[in-house]
C-alpha cells in the first residue's frame, strides 16, 4: 500500500512550517501543500530552497482565512480584502471570482521559481472550489486531492490525477482522537481491505503566536506532531511494507 502523508498549511507560520520539516526529516511526512498567502510563506520557501530534494510541496488553495491575492472580490471577501471564514459563503460565491483568486494564488506560487507536485484546499470542499481547482489542475497537468467518493468520479470524467481514499479522520476536534494507537489503527484498516493507495490530511506544527491567533486547530497540532514523530508507526510501516510516497508517485 503506498500512502501520501500530507501535511497542510505549510507557510501558515514559521512555527507550522518547521513542525513539517521535522516532520519530513524524522517523521512520517511525505508531502504538504502551500499557502502563499499567510504569514510564514517567505520562509516556507526559503525551506524549499534550502532543502530541494527532501520537500514535496503542493499548493493549499484558500478561500477562508487571511487575505485575498486579488482585489475586489465582492463574494469571497469583506471590505478589508480579507476571507469570510465562512464556508457558506465559499459555497455562494461567484465562480469566476474563486477562479480569478486560485489562477491568482497560483501564480504568486510560480512567481518564486517553485512549481507546486499538486492541488488541494484549505478548510472545505464545496462544489465551486473542486470546480475552480480542477480547472487549474487541467491547465497545470497537476494531480488533485479528491476529498470524498464524489470529487474522485468528477476527477476521473474530467482526466484530472487524483489522490484516491482521502482520510481526514486524524483531526483532534469534534470528539475524534489523535494518538498513536488512532493512526496505527488508521493503517491498519486501510491495509486490510486491500486498498492500493490512501492520503491523509495532517496538520503538525510547533504551535507560534500566528497559530494562536489565526486558527482555531492550535494547540492541537503539537500533538499531531508528536505522534508523526512516534517511531512505533514507521515500525509499523516498515514491518508491512507500506511506501510513503507524495503525489508525485500517482498515474
Amino acid at each position: 500500500m503506498k500512502v501520501i502523508m500530507n501535511a497542510d498549511d505549510f507557510g501558515f507560520s514559521k512555527g507550522a512550517n518547521l513542525g513539517i520539516l521535522e516532520g519530513f526529516q524524522n517523521g512520517i511526512i511525505s508531502s504538504t501543500s502551500l499557502m502563499v498567502n499567510m504569514p510564514g510563506f517567505a520562509h516556507a520557501i526559503s525551506l524549499m530552497e534550502k532543502f530541494p530534494d527532501r520537500l514535496h510541496v503542493g499548493i493549499h488553495l484558500v478561500t477562508t482565512v487571511e487575505y485575498a491575492i486579488c482585489k475586489d472580490l465582492k463574494t469571497l471577501t469583506d471590505e478589508t480584502g480579507h476571507f469570510y471564514h465562512d464556508s457558506k459563503k465559499v459555497a455562494n460565491c461567484d465562480p469566476n471570482e474563486i477562479l480569478r483568486e486560485y489562477q491568482a494564488q497560483m501564480d504568486r506560487f510560480l512567481s518564486t521559481g517553485q512549481r507546486p507536485d499538486h492541488i488541494d484546499f484549505h478548510y472545505c470542499h464545496t462544489p465551486v472550489q473542486v470546480w475552480a481547482g480542477i480547472q487549474l489542475a487541467k491547465k497545470y497537468n497537476l494531480p488533485m486531492r479528491a476529498g470524498n467518493k464524489d470529487i474522485e468520479t468528477l476527477c476521473e470524467k474530467e482526466g484530472v490525477r487524483y489522490a484516491p481514499n482521502h482520510i481526514s479522520d486524524f483531526y483532534n476536534q469534534d470528539e475524534r482522537h489523535t494518538d498513536v494507537e488512532t493512526m496505527l489503527g488508521l493503517l491498519k484498516t486501510n491495509l486490510e481491505e486491500g486498498r492500493s493507495c490512501i492520503e491523509f490530511a495532517v496538520h503538525p506544527a510547533y504551535v507560534d503566536l500566528p497559530l494562536l491567533t489565526l486558527s482555531s486547530y492550535n494547540v492541537q497540532r503539537a500533538t499531531e506532531l508528536a505522534v508523526l514523530l512516534d517511531p512505533a508507526i514507521m515500525e509499523y510501516i516498515r514491518a508491512n511494507d507500506i511506501q510513503l510516497v507524495s503525489f508525485n508517485e500517482i498515474e
